[in-house]
């Protein structure tokens, strides 16, 4: 208590616009309310405070100055009331709180603060000082937990900014939660883990009170008495405590929707709250008092790395003992670890995270950003590249040019950047899933990540997790077996997902890999039978099978469940990786496990595209539609009655694609074999494209068409080129969709 005193005495806050200092004075008083009883004599003084840092903070003080004297006052009473008698003992024996009557000296004291006040402090904004309560009480009690708000405490929030912003930091807060907690699940004595749990409830349960937000506040608090009880060593993670505060952030996610909808702010507590924080109240989980968190040990974080097996450490302490050495040294003397390893585990054991400095903007001043630094590119080609600008060779113009080409590359780069997230909180929203559905379908499942730290355009990050999820459900109900049958297998009984993520060149490659029963080629081959995909006659090879799971309505399950068994899964996901202008392929041997490889773009903003010649105009094709180009010699070209023009490449008949007649326009070579192809790939096939020639490869920012030609077939978009001139963005899928069409 006499360290929260001595804060709030020396000044937490610089000014009243200091909202970050108002409220870390807020969770200061609710520390220090909590160690009190109700009828202490500092109780009113920090209930007043608290009514005029809510005024302070919705800009409602008819007179800011006057209130920011009187929180002077009042912060700086509390220390001296601390030394008064204390009017909170219990002296009736049955645990009830005696009220004792004020001295001359507390009337004295309260008489003149209420005169020193300039906003004339009315009566009924002071709580009764005479409600019963257990001053020894850590927790808040339930049946008064709502009823003792008064109506000048309940102030509607008027700033939908301020509610806005608590509403997308508590978000973060609770994904910042839910990922520490699974953390946890792993290694329960980690107290880094236990403190980057509570600070985010301790910053929600703060902001929450001076907004009047009091299920969410009340819900935090009860939380936070939790994971305190776990910080000073009183309480042991457990499943128990992680399956509760998870819990706990499922209803705040709830309330936070309600809030966003202008639904939320209710007195009443709804009894979904309610119930859980009666649970929480008479939750004991594992005491172990006077236990403190074990710290993690060089010898340990050797083994967990696999340097060291469990039993050399034992040997090796002894030996450091004996000797005097550290474990490290003797470790390093007996030839079982390396230096570098050695000295990897010791950053390891003292590494701390260091808090960037951030930033908040709105997403859509970033993204115009973005897009004036496009046109700021292309400004820049249009100028160098005007034929007037080429005639100049005066050498300064030519150093400035190259000059100002590396600065806005520069600028671009960073730009991009900014828009680039870790697909790390993604990936670690996927362990509370697998978390979840082991649990369900009684398997045991360990999820783990590779590649968390690589990057990806925020938008990507977004759209790419509705497949994530689909994919990772489909390992554990599909993939991964049962125990039992693991064991009879000779697997371990535990399985195991990995999902891993790599930048090559302008694409993501995420790859999902189970060791679970793998495909069944042969069953899918018969369902898709039975549901009329494909006939009995029909040969196809063991990929082009495994791609039938990405029909709709397909599944190998007799039986639908609560997880699978509809055949939407698989179908979704192809239809995401699509719109996103990625692929996805399959590799899977039975009783073995599979393996999802999906390729997407970096960013939707920017495409790695090569820019084709056909007739007058220049296309672009996305270059990860591109398999390879090549020039045909005449005896490679065949016509076929009732397939059309086909092209021989290294033993396969490939269709031939006009790209000229779906455009309109007049080639400079008809012949194929005089002209240009380019092999790209849908699905199992291989097609041509026939162009003039190729241009070359860039990376252009992409251009909307409009709302007239959205849907036109063929075309996904649009590019300005350096010269200013304008070129169209195929849609290879569509392209092949219309010669598919009128091949039929």
């Amino acid at each position: 208590m006499e360290n929260i005193l001595d804060r709030l005495a020396n000044g937490v806050i610089d000014s009243p616009e200091d909202l970050v200092g108002i409220g870390e004075c807020l969770n200061l008083l609710d520390d220090l309310e909590g160690q009190i009883g109700p009828a202490a004599p500092m109780a009113a003084n920090i209930e007043r405070a608290r009514l005029i840092f809510k005024r302070l903070i919705l800009e409602e003080s008819s007179n800011p100055g006057a209130d920011w004297l009187e929180i002077q006052k009042l912060l700086g009473s509390l220390e001296t009331l601390q030394a008064l008698p204390d009017s909170a003992e219990s002296g009736s024996g049955n645990g009830e709180a005696e009220v004792a009557p004020k001295s001359e000296e507390e009337e004295d004291f309260f008489a003149s603060m209420s005169a020193d006040s300039g906003n004339g402090s009315d009566s009924d904004e002071s709580p009764d000082a005479g409600n019963d309560a257990d001053p020894g009480e850590p927790v808040v009690d339930l049946d008064s937990l709502f009823k003792g708000e008064s109506e000048s405490e309940a102030a509607e929030i008027q700033d939908p900014e301020l509610l806005k912003d608590f509403i997308d930091e508590a978000k973060e807060h609770l994904s910042s939660i839910e990922m520490n907690m699974l953390g946890l699940e792993t290694n329960p004595g980690d107290t880094e883990a236990i403190n980057a749990v509570f600070r985010p409830f301790h910053s929600i349960k703060g902001v929450a009170g001076f907004l009047n937000l009091m299920e969410i506040h009340h819900l935090s608090h009860e939380v936070e008495n939790l994971l305190d009880s776990a910080r000073s060593g009183k309480l042991v993670i457990t499943d128990s405590v992680i399956d509760l505060v998870l819990a706990a952030t499922d209803i705040l996610k709830g309330l936070l929707e309600e809030l966003e909808k202008g639904d939320g702010g209710r007195k009443e507590t709804s009894p979904i709250v309610m119930s859980f924080l009666e649970k929480v109240k008479n939750f004991s989980g594992d005491p172990s008092v006077g236990t403190q968190v074990p710290f993690r040990k060089v010898g340990k974080i050797l083994v967990e790395h696999g340097v060291l097996e469990d039993g050399t450490v034992d040997d090796i302490a002894q030996k450091s003992q004996s000797e005097g050495m550290k474990f490290g040294e003797a470790a390093i003397d007996e030839g079982m670890a390396s230096p570098r390893e050695v000295s990897r585990a010791l950053r390891e054991q003292r590494h701390t995270v260091e808090n960037a400095a951030s930033v908040r903007i709105d997403t859509r001043k970033l993204d115009n950003l973005v897009d004036m630094v496009g046109e700021l590119v292309i400004a820049q080609s249009m100028v160098l590249q005007n034929p007037d600008i080429l005639k100049i060779k005066e050498q300064k113009l030519q150093k400035d040019s190259v000059q100002l080409n590396r600065i806005t590359a520069e600028i671009q780069r960073i730009s991009m950047s900014m828009r680039m997230v870790p697909i790390k909180n993604t990936f670690q929203k996927m362990i509370r899933l697998v978390r979840d559905l082991s649990k369900k379908s009684g398997k045991e499942v360990v999820l783990t990540m590779k590649g968390e730290e690589t990057e990806i355009d925020r938008n990507m990050v977004e759209e790419i997790y509705e497949p994530l999820v689909h994919m990772i459900r489909n390992s554990v109900d599909h993939g991964i077996e049962m125990p039992q049958d693991r064991i009879a297998a000779g697997k371990n009984p535990t399985g195991t997902i990995l999902i891993s993520a790599e930048q090559k060149g302008g694409n993501i490659a995420i790859d999902i890999e189970d060791d679970g029963r793998g495909l069944d080629s042969k069953k899918i081959r018969e369902k898709a039978i039975e549901r009329g995909i494909m006939s009995a006659s029909d040969q196809l090879d063991e990929k082009a099978i495994f791609d039938l799971i990405f029909h709709a309505g397909f599944s190998t399950k007799d039986t639908v469940t609560e997880v699978s068994g509809r055949g939407v899964g698989m179908d979704v996901v192809k239809k995401c990786l699509e719109r996103l202008r990625g692929k996805i392929e399959i590799s899977s041997q039975f009783g073995k496990g599979s393996s999802f490889h999906m390729k997407l773009p970096l960013t939707m903003a920017i495409i790695d595209g090569m820019i084709i010649q056909i007739g007058a105009e220049r296309y672009i094709v996305p270059t990860i539609s591109l398999k390879e180009s090549f020039r045909l010699s005449e005896d490679a070209y065949f016509t076929v009655q009732g397939r059309g023009e086909l092209v021989k490449v290294r033993d396969s008949l490939m269709p031939l694609i006009r790209l000229h007649s779906y455009f309109d326009e007049e080639p400079k070579y008809r012949n194929p074999w005089e002209a240009l192809l380019l092999v790209v790939t849908e699905g199992q096939n291989s097609y041509c494209l026939l162009a003039d020639e190729i241009v070359g490869r860039q990376e252009v920012v992409i251009k909307s068409l409009g709302g007239l030609f959205k849907q036109l077939p063929g075309i996904s978009g649009g590019a300005i080129l350096g010269d200013g001139k304008i070129a169209l963005i195929i849609d290879v899928k569509g392209i092949i969709s219309l010669y598919e069409e009128s091949s039929r």
